[in-house]
């Protein structure tokens, strides 16, 4: 029989399944057969002995791959480190290094180009972000731990810039101080997010964002 997982109290080792057929059914930990601990909402198949559900075994929904506009443009879902890498970063870095070759080979007119896919990609790069945070079973608001400091640090760094154009030292000075060490912030936050998102294998099965996308 099929049901949802009610819930399950990891200290008392129980957990109650609301089976298809309209009945509840209780179980203890020795009867569930899962990788992970029962979650609220889990879809799982039992079978039912009186009231209470044993050899509970979770049904893993499918992972479906994100078309080309949901995989760029939307934040939700799951995507993992593959998929990063291979669908997102390895495409802008071969499209970066043509354009800085073309800009560099070309006339003023096209000097423009890597900056302005640049600022194409801004958005795609924070949606795949995201998704890649989700595999991590973390909120996608954690991206702002990256871009608000490196936000502050362009910032600063321009406000640094005109008081020199002012001719006001000492504010350029504090100002410049202040974009390095939101400089610096980018750095270790950026050396984190390519450990934790870019490298680590995201969460085994189903998480709060989704089917795991790796089989």
């Amino acid at each position: 029989m099929k049901g949802n997982i009610l819930g399950f109290d990891a200290e008392a080792n129980a957990g109650a399944i609301s089976g298809y057929d309209g009945q509840r059914y209780d179980f203890v930990t020795m009867d569930w057969h899962g990788e992970r601990r029962p979650q609220h909402g889990d879809i799982v198949d039992f079978v039912p002995n009186g009231q209470r559900a044993t050899s509970i075994y979770v049904i893993e929904p499918e992972y479906v791959a994100p078309s080309f506009a949901q995989f760029y443009l939307s934040p939700r879902g799951r995507i993992s480190r593959s998929q990063y890498w291979l669908r997102f970063f390895l495409p802008v870095f071969v499209i970066s290094l043509i354009l800085d070759l073309v800009a560099s080979a070309g006339g003023h007119g096209l000097k423009l180009l890597p900056s302005l896919f640049q600022l194409a990609i801004l958005w795609p790069g924070i949606a795949v972000l995201i998704k890649r945070i989700h595999d991590r079973n973390k909120s996608g608001a954690l991206v702002w731990a990256l871009y608000a400091p490196f936000i502050l640090t362009l910032v600063f760094a321009i406000a640094a810039i005109l008081a020199v154009v002012a001719q006001s030292s000492g504010a350029a000075s504090a100002l410049g101080v202040m974009a390095g060490v939101f400089g610096v912030a980018v750095l270790v936050v950026g050396i984190w997010f390519f450990i934790e998102f870019g490298c680590m294998r995201g969460t085994i099965g189903v998480n709060a964002y989704g089917p795991d996308p790796v089989r």
